[in-house]
């Protein structure tokens, strides 16, 4: 039994690469890819599977779907500026809101 992977454009890997730098300096850490998702997490916590983010916002890397879970003021102050970063992250995909 084979699992299909998903491989990421070139041009998808290197937008993916500038919201990564951008987000990093807002103080969120990536993680991998999953299912068509990316997250960017600030925090790690303990859950019943193993080690997952906290703090953290979840964009789609194929349609405009944003998710965030922030309790922290600190983060959550900084959501306008992670959220514009996302949406330049589509525009450079060319995915719209409609798609």
């Amino acid at each position: 039994m084979s699992a299909e992977v998903k491989v990421l454009s070139t041009s998808t890997r290197t937008n993916l690469e500038a919201l990564k730098h951008h987000m990093k300096k807002l103080g969120f850490k990536y993680y991998e890819e999953m299912n068509g998702w990316v997250t960017f997490g600030a925090r790690l916590m303990i859950n019943g599977e193993g080690v997952a983010p906290h703090d953290c916002i979840s964009i789609n890397v194929r349609f405009m779907d944003i998710y965030s879970d922030l309790l922290a003021f600190d983060l959550i102050s900084k959501l306008p500026e992670a959220s514009h970063a996302v949406l330049d992250f589509y525009e450079a995909e060319g995915i719209t809101d409609e798609d």
